[in-house]
C-alpha cells in the first residue's frame, strides 16, 4: 500500500489500529488463480481474517468456518450459504440447528467423528435436500478420523440416503515446505483411488489445506532463509495438482498464505527512554494485538516502516527543551536527550506489564520520535484474532478497510475491554443443598 495512505491514515485515525487492502487481496487472488490449474477452486479458511469474508466471498469460490460464531459473521455479511463449508471439531445439535435455520441444508459440512454424522443425519431429516457431506481425513492429530473411522461413517451414509458424500478434506498444518506438501498430495491421491474402486464412488473432490509458506520477517537480518517465493511454490504446487488423477474436483483451502501480505498494524511511539545501554521505544500497541508465527520474543525482524509525524515531533521537541530548562539537574536531561538521537539500535515494547511484550529488539531507527507511528507489515492473517487481547484490559484496535476504490470503511472502532474483564451481569444468589 502506497505510504502517502498510512500517512493520511496517521494523521486521521487513532492508533492502535490494524488496515487491510484490499486491492492487495485482490491481487493475491489473482496471482493464486493464474499459477494453479484452471478447474481449481479456491477456498478461503475464514478464521485467518474474518474481517476479510464480506470482500473475499466476492473474489473466491468458498469460504470455510470453524465456529458457530464464524457463521454467524457469515449471516451478517448475507453470504450465499452455497459458498460455505461447514468445519470445525466440536458441531452440536444445537449449533447446527442454528445454520440450517439459515442455510436450509445448503453448503456442505465436514464429518470429523461418527457423532458429527449423527448430528448432521438427525438435522437432515427435516430438510427437504440431501446434505452435501466432505468426510475429513486425520493426518494423526485431533482433526478428522482415522481411515478406518472414515469409511465406516463413508459405508453408513450410503445406506441411509440423507447425504451425499463429495468427497474428502485434509489439512495437516501450515508453513509447509514442498516436499511434504508432495508426499501427502501422493498418498492422497492413492487413497482417492482405493476410495473409489472399494465403494465405487465417481467424480469426488478432494479440498485440501497445502499450508504453504509465508515469510514473516525480514531475511537479510538472519543468514536462514525462512520461505520460497510465493509464486514458485503456487508454480510447484500447480504442477503436483495437474498430476492428481484420482479426483474429479480439487478444492485449495488457504487461510495464511491468502491474507497475510494484505494486512498492516500501526502504532504510536508514545515514550523514549534508556535503562543503562539499552534503548526502549514504548508504544501504544503489543504483543497483544500483533502476532506473527515464529516470532520469539522480539528477536526476529519483521517488515516495517516508519510514518513520522512532523507536527507532533515538533510539539515533542519544544515540550523536552522546555523540561530540560526546568529540570532541577537539566544536564542529565540533555544528555539522555542526546543519548537517544546517537543511538540507533533500539528495543520496541508494547503497553502491557510485562516483560515478554516485545515486539522487535536491537533495530536500527534513526530520526524518530515520540507520535511516531510504526507500520508493522504482513499483519493480514491471524494477528487481528490470535493475540491475548483481554490482557490487562487495554481497548481492542479499531479495524479499517481500504476497499478497491481506496475508500476506507471503519469495520470495527475502538472497543473498550474492561466491561469484559469485570462484572457484568447483576449478581444472583444462589444456594448449594
Amino acid at each position: 500500500m502506497p505510504h502517502n495512505i498510512f500517512e493520511w491514515i496517521a494523521s486521521h485515525y487513532e492508533t492502535p489500529t490494524y488496515v487491510f487492502d484490499m486491492q492487495n487481496l485482490a491481487q493475491r487472488v489473482d496471482l493464486i488463480r493464474s499459477r494453479l490449474p484452471d478447474e481449481t477452486m479456491l477456498c478461503f479458511a475464514m478464521k485467518a481474517n474474518p474481517f476479510m469474508a464480506g470482500t473475499l466471498a466476492k473474489l473466491v469460490d468458498r469460504l470455510e468456518v470453524c465456529s458457530p460464531g464464524e457463521y454467524e459473521i457469515c449471516i451478517r455479511e448475507q453470504i450465499d450459504p452455497e459458498k460455505i463449508v461447514v468445519s470445525g471439531v466440536n458441531k452440536t445439535k444445537a449449533s447446527m440447528e442454528r445454520i440450517f435455520s439459515y442455510s436450509h441444508g445448503a453448503g456442505i459440512y465436514t464429518i470429523e467423528s461418527e457423532l458429527h454424522y449423527q448430528i448432521l443425519k438427525q438435522c437432515a431429516a427435516g430438510i427437504d435436500r440431501r446434505l452435501k457431506v466432505l468426510l475429513r481425513l486425520s493426518s494423526g492429530n485431533q482433526f478428522g478420523m482415522d481411515e478406518s473411522t472414515l469409511e465406516q461413517v463413508l459405508t453408513m451414509i450410503q445406506a441411509d440416503n440423507l447425504m451425499n458424500v463429495i468427497g474428502i478434506h485434509y489439512y495437516a498444518g501450515t508453513q509447509k515446505k514442498i516436499p511434504k506438501i508432495e508426499s501427502e498430495l501422493k498418498q492422497l491421491n492413492t487413497y482417492g483411488l482405493a476410495l473409489q474402486d472399494k465403494y465405487h464412488i465417481q467424480d469426488i473432490e478432494l479440498e485440501y489445506g497445502p499450508g504453504l509458506m509465508v515469510s514473516y520477517f525480514d531475511e537479510t537480518s538472519s543468514t536462514v532463509s525462512d520461505s520460497s517465493d510465493a509464486g514458485e511454490q503456487l508454480d510447484i504446487l500447480g504442477k503436483l495438482l495437474t498430476d492428481m488423477n484420482s479426483y474429479g474436483h480439487i478444492s485449495i483451502e488457504l487461510g495464511r498464505f491468502l491474507t497475510s501480505d494484505c494486512g498492516y498494524y500501526m502504532t504510536r511511539i508514545m515514550d523514549i527512554k534508556h535503562t543503562g545501554k539499552t534503548g526502549f521505544v514504548i508504544v501504544d500497541g503489543g504483543i497483544h494485538q500483533i502476532n506473527y508465527y515464529g516470532q520469539m520474543m522480539g528477536m526476529k525482524k519483521p517488515y516495517m516502516q516508519l510514518i513520522r509525524q512532523q507536527n507532533h515531533v515538533e510539539e515533542t521537541t519544544d515540550n523536552i527543551k522546555k523540561s530540560t530548562t526546568e529540570h532541577p539537574n537539566s544536564q542529565i536531561a540533555s544528555n539522555d536527550t542526546a543519548c537517544m538521537q546517537n543511538s540507533n539500535k533500539w528495543t520496541i515494547c508494547g503497553s502491557l506489564c510485562t516483560v515478554n511484550d516485545v515486539l522487535v529488539r536491537q533495530i536500527e531507527l534513526c530520526d524518530f520520535d515520540i507520535g511516531d507511528i510504526l507500520v508493522f507489515e504482513r499483519c493480514g492473517a491471524y494477528a487481528v484474532t490470535e493475540g491475548m487481547a483481554l490482557f490487562l484490559s487495554r481497548e481492542l484496535p479499531q479495524v479499517l478497510l481500504v476497499d478497491l476504490e481506496e475508500n476506507i470503511q471503519i469495520l470495527r472502532k475502538k472497543t473498550e475491554i474492561n466491561l469484559l474483564n469485570g462484572k457484568m451481569e447483576e449478581e444472583e444468589h444462589g444456594r448449594i443443598n
